[in-house]
């Protein structure tokens, strides 16, 4: 891949929308890209775009007791519970949430993950005080809230100060999955989304475009949208109806 430089010297970004993937193949792809990243085969940092089915992750240290069902609305099959290399207790992935994924390399930067996860809540921030929405930030909490009920989830793994994992941002999804969980291993916790606060919320494929000068700001990156950032590791198996 080519590397875009920055003004600061800073390496480009690569953001590739992958529409609808199934979680373990994101999460394999993610570690795949990890480890060019970590071991300089990369000269770029990777944002990946991308919404699952349904599905339960929790951190390394998470406890299940936070898992307080696996039977869907639907009442139909389970949803899957994965345990992933991150931070953080359960929350739930699916349709219309859309997830970035941030593998970066802060050995360029100030080796401090919880730089990082401000920059990735930042860029949210800002694209809803664009649409007149105000999103706080709680204090030793990751992510964002809306009027007391959460809208971002932020979990981040890193090892040799190169990131994997990122953020959840919740536009459309079915809420009613939230309450089959203390999200984030919070009791009580109130989740919305961006369709409850504005009523039709815009697809999730033009949300992630939207953010890209966002993200170019905070990351003081280029900002560069490609289908190389993961051709080079494996093709991904979309799900039909993902991130239009």
């Amino acid at each position: 891949m080519s590397e875009h430089s920055a003004g600061d010297g800073l390496p480009g970004v690569q953001a590739a929308l992958l529409g609808r993937v199934p979680f373990e193949e994101s999460w394999e792809l993610q570690q795949k890209i990890w480890e060019d990243r970590a071991g300089g085969k990369t000269g770029e940092d990777i944002f990946l775009f991308l919404e699952h089915d349904p599905v339960f992750t929790l951190g390394t240290g998470g406890s299940e007791a936070n898992v307080l069902s696996r039977r869907p609305p639907s009442g139909e099959g389970e949803i899957p519970l994965v345990r992933v290399n991150r931070g953080g207790e359960v929350t739930y992935h699916g349709p219309g949430q859309l997830m970035m994924y941030a593998i970066c390399d802060l050995r360029r930067r100030e080796r401090d993950v919880h730089i990082h996860c401000r920059r990735l809540e930042e860029i949210f921030v800002r694209y809803l005080s664009a649409m007149g929405i105000t999103a706080e930030r709680r204090a030793d909490m990751p992510g964002l809230w809306v009027e007391g009920r959460k809208i971002l989830s932020l979990g981040v793994g890193a090892r040799r100060w190169v990131t994997m994992h990122g953020v959840a941002f919740n536009i459309a999804p079915d809420l009613r999955f939230f309450d089959m969980i203390h999200p984030c291993g919070e009791v009580g916790a109130r989740v919305t989304s961006l369709e409850k606060l504005i009523g039709e919320a815009p697809p999730l494929g033009e949300v992630a475009e939207s953010l890209s000068p966002v993200c170019r700001d905070v990351f003081g990156q280029e900002f560069i949208w490609t289908g190389e950032a993961t051709a080079p590791f494996f093709p991904l198996t979309p799900v039909e109806g993902g991130c239009s």
